[in-house]
């Protein structure tokens, strides 16, 4: 699971850290860890998230 996949689903779903860490099946520390790594490096995953997204598009998977 990357950063981008635990913050996405816990904005998507107005998640808590620890409900996120309920959902996902993960330990609270590392739903910490992502969000901590997400803000220190928002753009750089933003930007990944962005380019994976029209890499799918291209493909047809991305619909």
């Amino acid at each position: 699971m990357t950063v981008w996949h635990v913050v996405g689903r816990m904005q998507a779903h107005g998640y808590s850290s620890i409900e996120a860490a309920e959902q996902f099946d993960l330990p609270l520390p590392a739903v910490l860890e992502a969000l901590d790594y997400y803000q220190r490096h928002k753009d750089l995953v933003d930007a990944e998230t962005a380019e994976e997204g029209r890499r799918l598009r291209a493909t047809g998977l991305g619909e």
